[in-house]
């Protein structure tokens, strides 16, 4: 196997070329000192693209645990006890001020997340309400993370003025199957097509350290790649106990990076947010993540774990000498149509060819 040139495909990435499939699958498996010629790699395609600015944002579980569906990697789930303590839809005052305090703590945006399939016609007046409450606030990116939506849920949301909906594909098409089974990956991929095709942008990434071979993650980043999301969170698996994955060994930090690094010279263009998994796993070297090519990360607190304080996290962007900024610093690469296809799956299970064509 031919020894890879990390500049090189960095000189060809900003020149407008690609990483291919078997230089994805080479750079997934570099080790040793060679890790940091790959960071340095990807820093300078993230200076070429983005500068030295960076974003933050931040979530709110505004409807925490009795999820239905049997994700191994998420407390929220009722198939598995691991002692959180569930909470319904919260009132759309407490939203708002969650977003007030986001902004003030440093937040570039904002985002309300539900557990669930999808919303229900219960909580849609709540969620309705709590749209409502935060874009009283301006100066913010409002974001939403609903599960499944409709195409009557998209349109509504982007009326309501949502800018960005969060759906991760989670891991690859061909893993899914061993981390969720009460969904499909073309379920997700579906309502990705809808959000997008209802004018909605894409924050859609996956997890990684659920047990997928290089291979999978290899696919990851195609599929994301065709996905073309404006946005783009990476998380690594911080194992919760009680969860089926409770036993996974975290990655060492060194391996994040290295993704970190390889999914910056596969994605030049959107926004790499690094979010679940950071304090706990890079431990010492989450201020490396910018330099490994991300360009965002989550501030404050995550769904079921705690973050570090939010001043600690502005200080780390002030002693990097980066630029923080209001508003998102990535977007879907504009040489890639926004409409994506996947084939069905070999085994036929799929309804149909999932295709999104744009209207308007």
């Amino acid at each position: 196997m031919q020894e890879l040139d990390f500049l090189e495909i960095a000189r060809r990435v900003i020149g407008g070329g690609e990483v291919t499939a078997d230089e994805l699958d080479q750079l997934f498996r570099v080790e040793g000192e060679a890790i940091y010629d790959l960071m340095y790699a990807a820093h300078k395609v993230r200076v070429h693209f983005h500068g030295n600015r960076v974003t933050f944002c931040s979530i709110i579980p505004s409807k925490f645990g009795k999820c239905s569906e049997d994700c191994k990697f998420c407390a929220q789930s009722v198939h598995w006890n691991t002692g959180i303590t569930p909470h319904p839809m919260m009132d759309a005052e407490t939203v708002k001020k969650a977003c007030l305090d986001a902004k003030k703590n440093g937040a570039s945006a904002f985002g309300l997340v539900n557990s669930g399939r999808g919303p229900t016609k219960q909580d849609w007046p709540q969620v309705v309400a709590a749209i409502k409450a935060i874009k009283e606030v301006d100066g913010i990116c409002h974001c939403a993370t609903l599960g499944e939506l409709t195409r009557e849920q998209a349109r509504e949301l982007k009326a309501l003025g949502i800018r960005r909906i969060n759906h991760n594909i989670e891991t690859s098409r061909e893993f899914y199957p061993n981390i969720v089974t009460t969904h499909t990956w073309e379920d997700r991929i579906r309502t990705l097509q809808i959000a997008r095709q209802e004018g909605l942008e894409l924050c859609c990434g996956c997890i990684f350290g659920m047990g997928e071979s290089i291979e999978d993650r290899v696919s990851i980043v195609l599929a994301l790649r065709k996905i073309n999301p404006q946005v783009v969170p990476l998380n690594f698996l911080y194992p919760i106990p009680g969860t089926p994955l409770e036993h996974m060994q975290p990655l060492q930090p060194l391996e994040i990076l290295k993704i970190i690094a390889t999914v910056r010279l596969a994605l030049p263009h959107p926004d790499i947010k690094i979010g679940g998994g950071r304090e706990k796993n890079l431990r010492d070297l989450q201020s490396w993540i910018f330099y490994a090519g991300a360009t965002s990360a989550i501030i404050g607190n995550y769904l079921a774990t705690y973050g570090r304080p939010h001043e600690v996290d502005l200080q780390m962007i002030r002693d990097l000498e980066l630029e923080w900024h209001a508003d998102r610093v990535g977007d879907a690469d504009p040489a890639r149509p926004l409409e994506f296809s996947f084939d069905p799956p070999a085994n036929g299970q799929a309804k149909g060819r999932l295709t999104l064509q744009l209207i308007g």
